[in-house]
């Protein structure tokens, strides 16, 4: 049985109906300034993705909805933007970014009742779940009984048939959650049961069954009756589910995960507003002469890219894809492109002159350990294909735009970190005018 999954920045959360735990983990292989980074650089390079990225329409060419496969034309691509060597300082004036003053609107703190709240819609969309109920021991018709059973043919177990603590609706003949139905008579035995009961069922597989050995042959299944079950109140929560669903001892320790998990929410919505802000500001206060041949080249590159990956390498279905799938005319979207582009280049050039002059270098393990991070975690598959997505198609191009991009990123790190950070705090609660206060800091983890 598949599962039902959120997934969050670190964290998956993942709920089977029947016999399962809520898996709560870390993911091995990133940590929080990868995470950041791999944030940064995404959003430094989002001109550069978003239409291929986002999949609109039927994908005409060999390309993933994604974009992250492109068609294989037999041809090296080699881009035109590759042609450029351009250098941040000839073409920006830097502001004064040594310590500006950034303000957070955002509240970032995590208290008894968000982490409530949380678990309450946990416990809503996940559910319902159920616990034994001590008055029930007879089965009746609309009961959920919880089993163990095996499975055997001529007395001895086959694979895949046993289970145990599985959720059963009796007399639907399916699981709890009525996802899954059982071959027919499969749960007869168990109506009018008592708890305790060990039962031999007999039932036979349909001849169409889905697996060969097993199809249209007789076996005898052993039920063990644990418990009637009754559908839990979130009153009953109690050690075992904490343990049964997310793997931790206690209810407290529950309650603990789910903090740390929205704390780190938390930690990553302030830190990109604090980006968001910088971002602003510098953008407001640096003056970039852009350099039009440029983004001409990266229009061109980003084209072709488009049409490889969704026209089938052939421009000339191209005006119908984008007006089909878009609803819009070629040539408004190439100006859609043109305006994204040059604000995309703007920010890369004001970027590049501030880790000219910092003197940033890039750290050869460091980068190796962040690529291997991102082709991992946004589903790249290999470095050659991050880097020909983000080269237009030219590998070569791509690793060292990347390259240039990461240092960027280390640059505006230094930028952020060095910012005069004021939080808006709420005053205290004999403070009955509504007004805030704010808190300066300067540390970009608080």
């Amino acid at each position: 049985m598949g599962c039902m999954a959120f997934i969050f920045e670190g964290i998956v959360i993942c709920y089977k109906k029947l016999g399962a735990k809520a898996l709560w983990r870390e993911q091995k292989g990133t940590n929080l300034m990868k995470k950041r980074m791999s944030i940064l650089l995404l959003a430094l390079t989002a001109v550069l993705a978003a239409a291929l990225m986002a999949g609109c329409g039927d994908n005409n060419g060999t390309g993933t909805a994604d974009g992250t496969e492109l068609t294989d034309t037999g041809d090296t691509i080699v881009s035109e933007s590759g042609k450029f060597d351009i250098k941040g300082s000839d073409y920006v004036t830097l502001c004064d970014y040594s310590a500006i003053d950034v303000t957070l609107t955002g509240d970032y703190t995590v208290d008894d009742e968000d982490v409530l709240q949380y678990f309450e819609q946990i416990f809503e969309n996940f559910g319902p779940f159920y616990t034994a109920d001590p008055d029930k021991t007879v089965v009746e018709e609309g009961d959920i009984v919880n089993v163990d059973y095996v499975g055997k043919r001529d007395g001895v177990a086959f694979d895949r048939g046993s289970a145990e603590n599985q959720n059963i609706d009796v007399y639907n003949n399916c699981d709890a959650a009525q996802t899954s139905g059982f071959i027919a008579g499969f749960t007869d035995g168990l109506k009018g049961a008592s708890v305790g009961d060990v039962i031999d069922w007999d039932v036979t597989f349909p001849e169409d069954y889905g697996n060969a050995e097993l199809a249209g042959q007789p076996a005898v299944f052993t039920f063990t009756v644990n418990s009637i079950q009754k559908v839990m109140d979130i009153d009953d929560v109690d050690d075992a589910f904490a343990q049964e669903q997310f793997g931790v001892d206690t209810v407290e320790e529950m309650y603990e995960q789910i903090r740390s998990y929205l704390e780190q929410v938390a930690d990553e919505n302030r830190y990109m507003e604090l980006y968001d802000a910088t971002r602003e500001y510098l953008i407001a206060n640096c003056t970039v002469d852009i350099p039009q041949d440029y983004v001409e080249a990266r229009i061109t590159d980003y084209k072709g890219q488009f049409v490889r990956s969704y026209c089938d390498g052939d421009e000339t279905m191209l005006a119908d894809y984008v007006s089909q799938n878009f609803g819009i005319s070629l040539e408004e979207m190439e100006e859609s492109w043109r305006e994204s582009m040059t604000e995309g280049i703007q920010w890369e050039l004001i970027m590049s002159a501030i880790a000219e002059k910092e003197g940033t270098e890039l750290v050869e393990e460091e980068f190796e350990a962040f690529v291997d991070a991102m082709v991992s975690s946004e589903g790249y598959g290999t470095r050659e294909t991050m880097y020909g997505l983000y080269g237009y198609g030219d590998v070569a191009y791509g690793e060292k735009y990347v390259r240039q991009l990461y240092t960027y990123n280390q640059a505006l790190e230094t930028v952020m970190e060095n910012a005069n950070v004021h939080e808006n705090i709420a005053e205290d609660a004999g403070d009955t005018d509504g007004t805030e206060g704010t808190e300066t800091v300067n540390d970009t983890e608080k």
